[in-house]
């Protein structure tokens, strides 16, 4: 198993995002990455799997 796609490490990061969307605020991969402290690849390799990615 990959340890980037563990469940732990998607979990944290759908908690965060799940949190700053009850809060209002934009779900970025930058700020995801400053408060998880988890690398900005893997976000946006969760991201990606997901289809959240939005382009401008």
């Amino acid at each position: 198993m990959d340890i980037n796609k563990s469940t732990e490490v998607y979990g944290r990061i759908t908690r965060v995002i799940n949190e700053l969307k009850m809060a209002r605020q934009s779900v970025t991969i930058f700020k995801i990455a400053e408060i998880t402290g988890i690398d900005k690849g893997v976000i946006f390799q969760y991201f990606y799997e997901n289809g959240l990615l939005r382009g401008k």
